[in-house]
């Protein structure tokens, strides 16, 4: 076999004619044959093999026998990939060029990070976001093995009715091309991964597809330099590491052979003219293109004489290289034109380190392949690209309230729009409420359109989602004439249609949309995007990079500010070990059933119900709208909510001493008592009296009580957590207001926010959604479901302001988000920042105290939070089993509800059970999505 002596390069670019070795190398140690395979390039997918497989062989004997020179991967998974080319990279004597279309990513085709397509990155405006694609795309297909990125695609689209370029380039101008391209060039080779422009001279002015037959562009030559060719000219000047010839007809150029079989265009402008000194790649010669007119030997021949250094798929690798190998004995080409090219091969895998041996091993993977920071990047720029072309009646973003009633059409020809459009329908009918579906995957006939018509007739609003997918041999670059037949008839009706594309931005026309948003993808990450711009959850900034019709020109797009952060599903982090810690806590009887809410961002990470609502036989389920008791909850979802609502009101102050409202308060150690010492637990006031078990007690006389007990403490001088001081809050608030404190709640905060699950004292028709909390054998002697736990709050007529609110996990997310977003929810403010500020950080009342302002912030030792929350996090812990944590440094929201007190609060070691639980669990939720 061939004994390779290592090549060291002496400056950073070194080309055939200019190769310096510090040690000998012959290529004469080589064979012609293991020469020209040195040239092939074959496929292999990404999916696990077992050493039967006969595609696993297949490459086996390829890379043994014949020493081809690389292999391309296409889809499977990241593990398949990753061993697959590990062991195939182990196999070569001479290192492998492993190669992957990632034009979109890695997320493309493994499990890796997904970005938005070439024209939605510069519909996004900012070049930088090219950069970082690039540059993120190299650093994950460096990880799995890829050491060679077909992209960027310089092709401009400057044909419409393009069936296989489309959003695929990044504009209709070569200047837009540029622009993008060369920053994302930068950032792929800016990990010593190859780049490679294509599809050289130009693919975008043609309405063919060369997977299926052969494109013929029909312009001059000083069309061809002055557009065409110009981020080719530019991308080589910038070193591009290789580009990718296509099979194209440019008679102009060379009437006689596609691009990939002429010298004239190949050798003539890259080599001679540019002086161009890098890899040339053909198109995958297995291509209709070719083997529609040329034999795949003779084609194979024929790239070589143009002059390509490597040949893709060829339809027979035996019969490529047998080719090539008598067209040399022929003298049709010579050996040195091989050599020319073996050299820029070895210099390039020299010059990438694949010599030495450095395949990372898998924990280099699980650092780097869709790590967060990736996906995040990925996320904002298919935000910043969502372009609104038009929006006739102001209808984005979609105003739930006035557009009660919508449908949702689906468009498309393909049998997989509902399955891609998943997650994207499910946001739009769980963040609308009342949507009807229509899916469309066919065409559709008089008959069709007039049954959907009678479907649509009562709606507010239509939103149709068209997906027009660009892909080998599909031969279309816009919905179906059909489908806009039906779109026409709708606007005829003068019900308002929001369209939005996935995919081909082009529609035969405009007219009949009153909204057009183009997303120019349909990839997981601009789905998200498009949901999110209909519902204001994101700015929309998008320009147009391509001209649709004289109206709506390349730059044109209209600007929406964000008006909301309505939740969007994500299920990227892992909870199994999360949900397996409450499944043990359900089985080792801390409680019977756990309702959860994990939010990162705009990002639902868990949503979920675990167990039954109680140990009884035949027991419901818990689920998302499952309903609990959140017992002290109450003082921070509720009495300190509205005690901030009401100092913006200027109705009361931190300062107010509670002898404004007790006179019994005015004496020497009660004067300088304030609402601020209730609030921060400094009051002095013992913790709690049970009230209840004096006969005949009604609220009067527990007020009054409270406000005639001696203090235990000097204010200021400690921390002691009181029930006493929030009921005295609870008579502030109603005696300032003149309204009872579940009024002002409901109010503020509950009916504006959707939060319709969380109420005092629920009506009979929420009996069925709420978990029982205790059976109460000490006061009220029956089962507690829908009834106040707490038997002070009970006293009090179920509605206190240290107890009483009913609410679920989800309900308790959304206003801890309005929180964490400074007081705005769904284009509404409902508190300035700077009051949110203040009363959810530490306030050292008296020194070193945890305590906020309502809230508590987690303790520096055995915090009930766990070890993960930043400083500046703040939350609270309800008797039943609840507690909620928001981290406004990392944006996370985790809301835990139990009952762990069903049936009795008097469960062995149950108070440090469920404490040890409280803090395994945020530790492990904070571990998952910190990646701790």
């Amino acid at each position: 076999m061939i004994n390779l002596i290592r090549i060291i390069l002496l400056f950073s670019f070194i080309y055939a004619n200019d190769i310096k070795y510090k040690h000998n190398y012959n290529l004469e140690s080589m064979t012609l044959k293991d020469k020209i395979a040195q040239m092939i390039m074959v496929r292999i997918n990404g999916e696990f093999y077992n050493d039967e497989h006969w595609r696993k062989k297949k490459v086996t004997s390829l890379i043994q026998n014949y020493n081809i020179g690389g292999i391309i991967s296409y889809t499977g998974s990241v593990h398949g990939t990753y061993y697959n080319l590990k062991e195939f990279q182990e196999l070569s004597e001479i290192p492998l060029f492993i190669a992957a279309d990632y034009e979109r990513g890695v997320g493309q085709f493994i499990d890796g990070t997904l970005f938005p397509s070439n024209m939605a990155v510069s519909a996004s405006g900012n070049p930088e976001n090219a950069f970082k694609q690039g540059e993120i795309t190299a650093i994950e297909a460096k990880a799995v093995g890829i050491n060679m990125i077909f992209a960027p695609v310089l092709d401009i689209n400057n044909n419409l009715d393009n069936p296989i370029i489309n959003f695929r380039s990044y504009g209709d101008n070569p200047d837009i091309v540029t622009k993008y391209s060369l920053p994302y060039i930068k950032g792929i080779q800016s990990q010593n991964i190859i780049a490679c422009g294509k599809h050289f001279p130009g693919h975008g002015d043609t309405n063919t597809d060369s997977h299926t037959s052969l494109p013929i562009i029909n312009k001059t030559i000083e069309e061809l330099f002055n557009n065409e060719l110009i981020p080719f000219k530019n991308a080589c000047d910038n070193k591009v590491r290789s580009v990718m010839v296509a099979h194209i007809l440019f008679p102009e150029l060379d009437s006689d052979n596609p691009a990939t079989l002429s010298k004239k265009i190949t050798t003539g402008i890259l080599r001679e003219k540019w002086g161009y000194k890098g890899l040339i790649i053909t198109d995958a010669l297995e291509m209709g293109a070719l083997t529609s007119h040329t034999w795949h030997g003779e084609a194979a021949v024929k790239a070589i004489e143009a002059g390509a250094d490597i040949i893709l798929l060829p339809i027979d690798v035996e019969i490529a290289i047998n080719s090539i190998y008598n067209a040399v004995l022929e003298n049709r080409i010579s050996e040195k034109r091989i050599d020319e090219s073996v050299n820029r091969i070895i210099l390039e895998k020299e010059r990438m380190k694949l010599f030495d041996n450095n395949i990372h091993n898998w924990s280099h993977i699980e650092k780097n392949v869709k790590i967060r920071k990736h996906t995040k990047i990925a996320q904002k720029i298919a935000n910043e690209s969502i372009t609104l072309v038009k929006d006739k009646h102001n209808l984005i973003p979609l105003d739930v309230k006035k557009n009660k009633n919508i449908t949702h059409i689906m468009l498309s020809m393909d049998d997989g729009v509902k399955s891609r459009f998943k997650s994207y329908a499910r946001d739009i009918n769980k963040t609308h409420g009342n949507v009807q579906e229509i899916v469309v995957n066919n065409e559709l006939s008089a008959l069709g359109i007039k049954d959907i018509l009678k479907k649509v007739k009562k709606s507010d609003l239509v939103l149709i989602s068209m997906l027009v997918r660009i892909k080998m041999d599909k031969g279309i670059s816009t919905i179906d004439l059909s489908h806009d037949e039906l779109i026409t008839k709708i606007s005829k009706m003068g019900i308002p249609i929001i369209g939005v594309s996935f995919g081909s931005p082009y529609l035969p026309n405009y007219k009949n949309l009153d909204t057009y948003i183009c997303t120019y993808g349909y990839g997981s990450v601009s789905l998200r995007s498009a949901s999110s711009a209909i519902f204001g959850r994101i700015n929309i900034s998008g320009k147009l990079p391509v001209t649709l019709n004289d109206k709506y020109k390349n730059g044109y797009g209209l600007e929406v500010k964000r008006i909301s952060s309505v939740f969007n599903e994500n299920q990227d982090v892992n909870f199994s070990n999360t949900k397996e810690m409450i499944y043990k806590a359900i089985n080792d009887s801390i409680f019977p059933g756990a309702q959860v809410f994990i939010s990162k961002g705009n990002s639902i990470l868990l949503n979920e119900g675990f167990g039954k609502i109680s140990n009884d036989k035949n027991s419901e389920d818990v689920t998302r709208s499952t309903i609990y008791d959140t017992a002290s909850l109450t003082k921070v979802l509720s009495t300190t909510p509205v005690v901030m609502k009401l100092i913006e009101k200027n109705k009361l102050s931190l300062n107010f001493p509670l002898k404004d409202f007790y006179p019994s308060y005015n004496t020497n150690d009660k004067k300088n008592v304030t609402i601020r010492h209730l609030l921060t637990h400094s009051s002095g006031l013992k913790s709690h009296i049970a009230y209840y078990d004096i006969p005949g007690i009604d609220r009067d006389a527990i007020i009054n009580d409270i406000i005639n007990q001696d203090l235990e403490y000097k204010p200021d001088s400690k921390t002691k957590y009181s029930d006493l001081g929030m009921i005295l809050l609870l008579d502030i608030i109603e005696n300032v207001t003149g309204s009872k404190l579940d009024e002002l709640s409901n109010k503020y905060f509950y009916n504006p926010l959707g939060m319709h699950n969380t109420m005092f004292n629920p009506e009979d028709n929420f009996i069925d959604k709420i978990a029982p909390t205790e059976r109460d054998r000490y006061f009220r002697h029956k089962l507690l479901r829908g009834i106040v736990h707490d038997e002070n709050a009970y006293i009090l007529g179920g509605v206190s302001g240290h107890a009483g609110l009913f609410s679920n996990a989800s309900n308790i997310g959304i206003f801890c988000k309005m929180l964490l977003d400074g007081g705005y929810y769904l284009g509404t403010r409902y508190f300035n920042s700077e009051i949110i500020d203040s009363f959810t950080v530490r306030k050292n009342i008296p020194k070193n105290s945890d305590r906020a302002l309502g809230w508590d912030t987690p303790s520096e030792i055995g915090s009930t939070a766990g070890d993960y929350f930043s400083n500046n996090s703040y939350g609270h812990l309800g008797f039943t089993g609840t507690s909620v944590w928001s981290d406004p440094v990392n944006d996370i929201i985790v809301v835990l509800l139990t009952n762990r007190v069903y049936p009795t609060r008097n469960k062995k070691d149950i108070q440090k059970k469920m404490y040890n639980f409280r803090r395994n669990f945020h530790n492990e939720v904070m571990k998952q999505i910190l990646g701790a």
